[in-house]
């Protein structure tokens, strides 16, 4: 096929055939001595147009890993987002896995550490968010057990800090139920924070 035209993109030169168009990056277009006037089989067009995409995307992924850690689902997501090209994103993916810049467990792991130790979620709030990751359920399920004591210990300081200056009248139920409503939804179990709350009050007297 002749090349009839060559138009440089942002990131890969647009080849241009007799009756197709391809993306290919300057590296190869250079090994390749491809010009406007050059022959080349389309075989050997859909090579170089293939092998070009995985180089933009892996570098893309790349890219997005040096700023933040991704989950499998979440990277899949971006590229399938970028290149609409299921085949090409699940090897650029494969890839990521087999050098290991793409791992759901130290992935999970981290994640869950750090909303118990950090943001001071509960455990049903971490099961919540890992899950919204696309992190598998049996996974998702070891990392939320490994951490549901240290949880729990969090609570009491939890719910001092954010309802302390709330919570100044033991018979004020209306006031305990608002309470025990934003600690449900920080991810701690009812029980628990009704337990805590009875703690709390005990403490001051």
């Amino acid at each position: 096929m002749k090349i009839t035209e060559i138009i440089h993109k942002k990131t890969y030169y647009e080849v241009h055939a007799e009756n197709a168009v391809y993306e290919v990056d300057g590296e190869l277009l250079r090994q390749y001595h491809i010009q406007e006037g050059t022959v080349l089989e389309q075989d050997t067009l859909e090579e170089l147009h293939q092998k070009s995409r995985f180089r933009r995307a892996y570098r893309r992924a790349c890219y997005l890993l040096d700023d933040r850690d991704y989950s499998y689902c979440m990277m899949y997501q971006k590229l399938m987002h970028t290149y609409q090209d299921r085949p090409l994103c699940v090897k650029v993916m494969n890839q990521l896995v087999q050098c290991g810049a793409i791992n759901d467990r130290r992935y999970a792991e981290k994640l869950s550490e750090y909303l118990v130790e950090c943001r001071h979620y509960g455990i049903y709030r971490v099961r919540q968010e890992l899950l919204r990751k696309g992190l598998d359920k049996e996974l998702t399920e070891q990392c939320v057990a490994a951490l549901e004591e240290q949880s729990l210990e969090h609570l009491p300081e939890v719910l001092e800090k954010k309802y302390g200056s709330q919570l100044t009248d033991p018979e004020d139920f209306k006031t305990r139920e608002k309470v025990i409503a934003g600690m449900t939804r920080l991810g701690y179990e009812y029980s628990g924070i009704k337990k805590a709350i009875e703690e709390y009050f005990q403490n001051k007297e």
